[in-house]
C-alpha cells in the first residue's frame, strides 16, 4: 500500500503530530497508521509491540523451542492480588489480546507486506464498524516519566504536570468526541482538555458527559466503576514493562452503553468486563515504555493511576 492510498484518521482524538506527519487510516477503515519517523521514541515502542506480542503469541508459535524458552522466562503461576491463582503465560496472552492494539507488522502469523506504509506503524483501528463512534484518549499514570528516562525528560515531565490531575487522580483526559440527540458530533478541543486537566470537577463532568445517554439522558454512573475495576482485576503484572505516558482508549457506539452489556469476566480475574462486541478498551502508545528489571511484577505508575483513578470514579 502506497501514502497516497491513505486518509487522514477521522476518529483520532487526541496525540502528537510526528514530525508534521498525522495519523492515518486506510480507505476501507480497518487500519491505523501511526507516524513512525524512526527516532528514539518511535524504536522504543516497535520494540514494545514486537516483544509482547512474541510473548502472546506462545500457543500460535511454530517454533516450540522458542516457546520454551519464552515460557520459562515467563513467570508461570503468581498469587493473584484477591487469592486467585493465574498461569502467567496464559493470563499474559489473553491480557495483550483483549487490552492491547493488534500489530501485524510485528506478528509473523499475521503479517501482510502489501498493508504496510513506509513511516507508519499499522494497527488495528479500534473504531472500525462503529457508525458513532464516542471516542476517549485517558493518559493513565501518578506521572509521565520514569526514573529510567533522562533527567532533562523528566524535569520537562514533571513541570507539564504541575497541578494538574495527573497528581490528583491518577489519570488525565487527553480528548473526546462524542454525538448529541439529533446524531451531531462533538469533540473536545486542545483548549479544553487543557483545562479539563487542570480541574478535577471539569474532568468529573467531562467522564460523566462521555457515557450520558444523548436521547435518553441516562447518566450511565455504574460505566467507570465497572471498567477501572476490571482493569484492575486483570494481570497487567505479567506485562514485561512498565508502561509510561501510555493512554487508555475507550471507543463504545453512541446511545447503546447499556447495563446488561457488563458481564462476569473470565473467572480467574475475578472482575466484570464489557463486552468487546459493544466495547473496546485498550491501551495505547508505547513510546515511553521501559523493560522491567527481573524479578520485578509491579507498576507502580500505571497501577497507581487506576487505583486513584478507582476512587475517584467509585464517588460519583
Amino acid at each position: 500500500m502506497s501514502h497516497d492510498e491513505l486518509v487522514d484518521a477521522a476518529t483520532q482524538v487526541a496525540g502528537n503530530h510526528a514530525h508534521g506527519r498525522m495519523a492515518k487510516q486506510s480507505k476501507c477503515g480497518a487500519w491505523f497508521y501511526k507516524p513512525h519517523v524512526g527516532d528514539a521514541r518511535s524504536e522504543t515502542e516497535l520494540t514494545f509491540y514486537v516483544e509482547v506480542h512474541r510473548w502472546a503469541r506462545l500457543s500460535d508459535s511454530a517454533d516450540a523451542e522458542e516457546a520454551v524458552e519464552v515460557e520459562e522466562a515467563v513467570t508461570l503461576r503468581g498469587e493473584g492480588e484477591r487469592g486467585a491463582v493465574i498461569d502467567g503465560v496464559d493470563a499474559l496472552r489473553a491480557f495483550v489480546r483483549q487490552r492491547l492494539p493488534v500489530c501485524p507488522a510485528v506478528s509473523t502469523s499475521r503479517r501482510d507486506d502489501a498493508l504496510e506504509v513506509e513511516g507508519y506503524l499499522r494497527l488495528a483501528n479500534l473504531t472500525q464498524g462503529y457508525e458513532r463512534p464516542c471516542v476517549i484518549d485517558l493518559k493513565i499514570g501518578v506521572r509521565t516519566w520514569d526514573a529510567l528516562h533522562s533527567t532533562t525528560y523528566a524535569q520537562k515531565r514533571t513541570k507539564s504536570e504541575a497541578g494538574t490531575t495527573h497528581e490528583s487522580l491518577g489519570f488525565k483526559v487527553c480528548g473526546a468526541q462524542t454525538y448529541d440527540g439529533r446524531g451531531a458530533l462533538k469533540r473536545l478541543t486542545r483548549e479544553e482538555c487543557k483545562q479539563i486537566r487542570m480541574s478535577d470537577e471539569l474532568t468529573k463532568e467531562t467522564l460523566l458527559e462521555f457515557v450520558r445517554d444523548p436521547v435518553t439522558g441516562e447518566a450511565n454512573t455504574w460505566f467507570w466503576p465497572a471498567l477501572v475495576g476490571q482493569l484492575l482485576a486483570e494481570p497487567l503484572r505479567e506485562l514485561p514493562y512498565r508502561l509510561v505516558g501510555t493512554s487508555l482508549l475507550v471507543v463504545y457506539e453512541s446511545g447503546k452503553l447499556k447495563r446488561s452489556d457488563v458481564a462476569p469476566c473470565r473467572a480467574e480475574w475475578n472482575g466484570f468486563c464489557a463486552k468487546e462486541t459493544k466495547l473496546e478498551a485498550r491501551y495505547i502508545d508505547f513510546c515511553h515504555a521501559v523493560p522491567k528489571p527481573a524479578g520485578q511484577r509491579t507498576d507502580e505508575n500505571l497501577e497507581g493511576g487506576l487505583k486513584l483513578f478507582q476512587r475517584f470514579v467509585e464517588n460519583f
